[in-house]
C-alpha cells in the first residue's frame, strides 16, 4: 500500500482509499462514508499498453484518466460530496471515501488523488487528507474478466 499525505495545520479529517474490486478482500476495506465505482464511468487506461504497467500516480496516467470524458464533472460532484459530509461529522471523527475501479491501479488513483487535492485546496489546508491506495503495487489483471 502506497499513502499520499496532504497536510494540514490541524488534524487529519479526511481518509480516501483506492481499492481493485477483482483483488481478493478488496469489498472488506470498505468502510462507513462514500463509495465511488469507476468501472463503467471512465476510459480504463490499462487497456493502452503505454499506460498498462504505471499506476495513476504516474503524470501519463494521471492525464489520461482526467482527460476521460465526464472526469473533471465526477471529481467535482464527488468533492462537493465530501466536503458536505466532513461538514456534518462531528470533530475528531474521520470523513471517509473509497474510490473503486477494477485492478486499484489507474483511475482509482488518479480521481482520489485529484478528489484529495481539490477538498485540501478549498478547505485552504486547513486539515489533512490521507490517500490510501490498498492495491497500487498489486500485478496487473488480465483484462479477460469482465470489469
Amino acid at each position: 500500500m502506497q499513502t499520499t499525505h496532504l497536510n494540514g495545520t490541524g488534524l487529519v479529517t479526511t481518509v480516501i482509499s483506492t481499492i481493485g474490486v477483482r483483488h481478493e478482500g478488496a469489498h472488506g476495506l470498505v468502510t462507513d462514508g462514500l463509495y465511488l465505482d469507476l468501472r463503467h464511468a471512465l476510459r480504463n487506461p490499462a487497456d493502452d499498453p503505454t499506460l498498462r504497467y504505471a499506476t495513476g500516480l504516474d503524470p501519463q496516467v494521471f492525464a489520461h484518466v482526467l482527460n476521460t470524458p465526464g472526469a473533471l464533472e465526477l471529481i467535482g460532484r464527488t468533492a462537493v460530496q465530501l466536503r458536505a459530509l466532513a461538514d456534518e461529522v462531528p470533530v475528531g471523527r474521520l470523513t471517509r471515501l473509497t474510490v473503486a475501479c477494477q485492478g486499484g491501479r489507474h483511475r482509482s488513483v488518479a480521481v482520489a488523488e485529484a478528489i484529495g487535492r481539490r477538498v485540501w485546496k478549498a478547505w485552504g489546508g486547513r486539515y489533512g487528507i490521507e490517500i490510501e491506495h490498498h492495491h497500487i503495487d498489486h500485478p496487473v489483471l488480465s483484462s479477460s474478466t469482465p470489469s
